[in-house]
């Protein structure tokens, strides 16, 4: 979802803040491309082992309009930078990048991801228990890439597509303001999301486990409309990908 753009005036000059350029699709699909291509480059080693559940099925609609089969390589990674590509043509955005924007965007994602660490840790030893995981078997090099692909397509899936679907049907069908579609579409987008890790084996996870993954779901759907999709994907993804060495760790 675009975020409105506000100027800030200096002397004679109009320069956006560092806080808007941030949300820029063309910032967003600079920062986040390194970790789509390697993402996409990991799936060749990964095989089928163990999938991103968003990925999967986002290379599943694609081939369901007979796309060229490539096994699902790539195709999520496509779907990624073509979205933000067209939000780059239609917004009208300069085609120039500053590196500072890009170094800045990724101290903030780490920044963001120390809360729901801590958050996680504090629930860690219950949850850790009660939830063995088969990416402990990993390399150190797949985990990561198996985190970085979490962060990625969930949010793709998840805040992108799922709050501004439902943001477009509470305010345009049911006439509600939009904070309210914004609120809805943060708290659905949570919900299905926790519901979402407990699949295929319904009531697998425990119920903490499904508190931790809705609040951690409402906390990356307030990230997202406040600091966009790359910094919600980047966050996650620091996350996931240090959370996954600990539990991979403690579970040894």
């Amino acid at each position: 979802m675009a975020q409105p753009i506000r100027f800030a005036k200096q002397g004679s000059t109009t320069k956006l803040q560092y806080s808007e350029l941030s949300r820029q699709p063309l910032y967003i699909l600079v920062f986040l491309l390194p970790f789509i291509i390697f993402y996409e480059f990991a799936l060749s080693s990964i095989g089928n082992t163990i999938q991103i559940k968003a990925h999967d099925h986002l290379v599943r609609f694609f081939e369901a309009f007979d796309m060229p089969p490539t096994q699902g390589l790539w195709l999520g990674g496509v779907a990624i930078i073509t979205i933000l590509f067209l939000w780059h043509i239609f917004d009208g955005n300069r085609w120039t990048i500053k590196l500072s924007v890009l170094f800045f965007m990724t101290i903030e994602s780490i920044a963001y991801a120390i809360p729901l660490l801590l958050f996680g840790a504090v629930l860690g030893g219950m949850v850790v228990a009660s939830n063995p995981s088969p990416i402990a078997e990993l390399s150190e090099f797949n985990k990561i890439a198996i985190s970085i692909g979490a962060g990625l397509y969930e949010e793709l899936v998840f805040r992108m597509l799922l709050i501004a679907l439902v943001h477009t049907v509470i305010c345009n069908l049911f006439k509600q303001s939009n904070l309210t579609g914004l609120t809805i579409g943060v708290i659905a987008s949570a919900l299905l999301f926790a519901l979402y890790h407990d699949m295929p084996s319904t009531g697998s996870l425990s119920a903490l486990t499904l508190f931790f993954y809705s609040v951690a779901g409402v906390y990356l759907g307030i990230l997202y409309i406040c600091r966009g999709f790359g910094i919600a994907a980047a966050t996650h993804a620091a996350y996931d990908v240090v959370a996954t060495i600990m539990l991979a760790t403690l579970a040894e």
